[in-house]
C-alpha cells in the first residue's frame, strides 16, 4: 500500500511519537509510507521526532496529487487544533482512514471555528447537523461557557463531526467506538494505543523512607495532581515520606494554584518540574515508586502517559473508567472515577507499604505492555484496517453518488428503498471481492 500518515510531528507531540515508530513498522512491512505532519502552522524551527521516512508539512503539499499519489492517507485526530488543524483539508481532499486518539474533540472543533473565523451560528449549525436539534440547549450552554468539559463530552463530544469526513475509523478503546460506528460510512475497528519501547527496570533502592510518586505529562487540571496533594497530605505516614514530582508542561495559574495548595496543607514533598527533555522524562520515571495517572472526566481514547507508566514497570493509579477501566485489574490499580481523595489516600497507603507487591504489579505490566501496547502489534492491527478501508472505497464512491441522486427525488434516510438498495449493493461487492 502506499500511505500518507497525517500526524503531528514535533518533539512535544507523544502522538508524534508514536507515529514515527508506527511508520518504521510499516515501512518496514513494505509498505510506502511518507509523512504529513499536521501542525496548524509550520514551525521550521520546531525539532521533529526523528525519521528516514519523507516527511513534508501540509501546507507544503499540492493535496490534490497526493491523492492521486497515494492509496489512502491515515489521519491521527486529537483534540488539540495547533497539533491537528491540517487535517481538515487534508479529509477534503483524500480517502481517509480517522484514528481517534481522543473522544472528545470540542476543543479541536473550537480552534477550526476560530480558525476559519466563524461565528455562533455555524457552532450551532454545526452541532445540530451531527447532533440533531435536541442538542443546540448544550451547544449555546457550551458556547457561552456554562458547561465544564464532563458536561459537554456527555452530550456533543463532537467525536462524529470529524468520524461522518472519513471513509473508516479507528478507536483505541471500545467505549467510544459506537460514536464512530454511527456515523462512518465505512470499516471501524478498534486497536489498543501503542507505545514506544521505554527503559524498565526496578525501582531505586532508597536509603531513607522517601517514597517517590510522579505524575507526568500536561498539567491540565482535570489530571487530577490537586487531588493526589490531599490525598497525601491527608495520612501523616505519606506526608512524612512522599515527595510528589510533576514532570510536564504547566500554566503558571495551575502552579501557583497547586503550590498554593500543598502549602495550605502543610505538605513540603511537592516538586512542580515543568517540561522536561524526554531523557529527562525517562529519568523521572526511573525515579519513581508509583506513577499516578488520574482524568477526571476521561476524554482521551487512551493515553500514552499511563502506557509509558507500564513500560517503565512502576505500579500505576488510573481511574476505573473509559480506556483505563478497560486494561486488566490486575496490572493497574483502579480507583473510582469521581477520584475520591480518601479512596486515593487509602491505595497510595496500600501500595507504600508493599515494596513486594509494586515490583510485582510493575513487571507484569512491563511484560504486557511490551507485547499487547508494542509498534508492532500497532503496525498490523493499522495495516489491517487500511485494507480493509481501501478494499470498501469503490463501494462507498457507488452509494455515495446513489445516495445524492436518491435525495434530489427527495427521499429521506429512512426510506425502505434506502435499506434494500444498501444490502443489494453490498451483496453485489461481496460477491465481486
Amino acid at each position: 500500500m502506499k500511505l500518507a500518515i497525517v500526524t503531528p510531528f514535533v518533539q512535544r507531540s507523544a502522538i508524534g511519537r508514536v507515529n514515527a515508530a508506527v511508520a518504521d513498522q510499516l515501512a518496514a512491512r513494505g509498505h510506502e509510507v511518507q509523512i504529513i505532519r499536521s501542525e496548524s502552522i509550520d514551525d521550521p524551527d520546531a525539532p521533529l521526532h526523528p525519521t528516514t521516512l519523507p516527511c513534508r508539512h501540509w501546507s507544503k503539499v499540492d493535496l490534490p496529487v497526493l491523492a492521486r499519489q497515494v492509496d489512502l492517507a491515515i489521519v491521527n485526530v486529537g483534540d488539540n487544533y495547533l497539533f491537528h488543524g491540517g487535517i481538515f483539508p487534508v479529509l477534503e481532499h483524500l480517502p481517509s482512514l480517522g484514528v481517534f486518539h481522543d473522544f472528545y474533540i470540542y476543543n479541536l472543533f473550537s480552534g477550526w471555528l476560530y480558525d476559519q473565523k466563524l461565528d455562533w451560528k455555524v457552532h450551532d449549525g454545526e452541532i445540530e447537523a451531527v447532533y440533531g436539534p435536541e442538542a443546540l440547549d448544550t451547544a449555546r450552554a457550551a458556547r457561552s461557557g456554562e458547561l465544564d468539559m464532563g458536561q459537554i463530552a456527555q452530550v456533543i463530544p463532537m467525536t462524529e463531526w470529524v468520524a461522518r469526513r472519513c471513509m473508516g475509523a479507528l478507536s483505541h478503546a471500545d467505549f467510544y467506538r459506537p460514536r464512530l460506528e454511527a456515523v462512518c460510512p465505512g470499516p471501524v475497528g478498534m486497536i489498543p494505543l501503542c507505545g514506544p519501547a521505554r527503559p524498565g527496570g526496578p525501582a531505586p533502592a532508597r536509603k531513607c523512607r522517601e517514597l517517590v510518586v510522579v505524575t507526568l505529562g500536561v498539567m491540565n487540571a482535570n489530571k487530577c495532581a490537586a487531588e493526589v496533594i490531599q490525598a497525601i497530605a491527608a495520612s501523616e505516614t505519606l506526608k512524612a515520606a512522599v515527595r510528589y514530582r510533576l514532570v510536564g508542561a504547566i500554566l503558571e495559574s495551575e502552579r501557583e494554584r497547586l503550590t498554593a495548595l500543598a502549602a495550605e496543607l502543610g505538605f513540603t514533598g511537592l516538586s512542580i518540574e515543568g517540561a522536561v527533555d524526554d531523557d529527562a522524562f525517562e529519568s523521572a520515571m526511573a525515579d519513581a515508586d508509583i506513577i499516578t495517572c488520574l482524568r477526571r472526566p476521561v476524554l482521551e481514547g487512551a493515553s500514552g502517559s499511563v502506557i509509558d507508566g507500564m513500560l517503565s514497570g512502576r505500579p500505576t493509579i488510573v481511574c476505573d473508567a473509559g480506556f483505563y477501566g478497560e486494561l486488566p485489574d490486575d496490572l493497574v490499580c483502579k480507583i473510582e472515577p469521581q477520584v475520591d481523595p480518601a479512596q486515593l489516600t487509602a491505595a497510595l497507603e496500600r501500595l507504600a507499604a508493599d515494596p513486594a507487591g509494586r515490583r510485582k504489579m510493575g513487571e507484569e505490566a512491563r511484560a504486557y505492555a511490551l507485547d499487547a501496547l508494542g509498534p508492532e502489534r500497532y503496525a498490523e492491527g493499522l495495516e489491517a484496517a487500511a485494507q480493509a478501508t481501501i478494499d470498501a472505497l469503490p463501494l462507498l464512491a457507488v452509494g455515495g453518488r446513489m445516495g445524492w441522486r436518491l435525495s434530489q427525488l427527495g427521499l429521506d434516510r429512512d426510506h425502505p428503498s434506502i435499506s434494500d438498495l444498501s444490502s443489494k449493493l453490498a451483496l453485489l461487492f461481496a460477491a465481486a471481492r
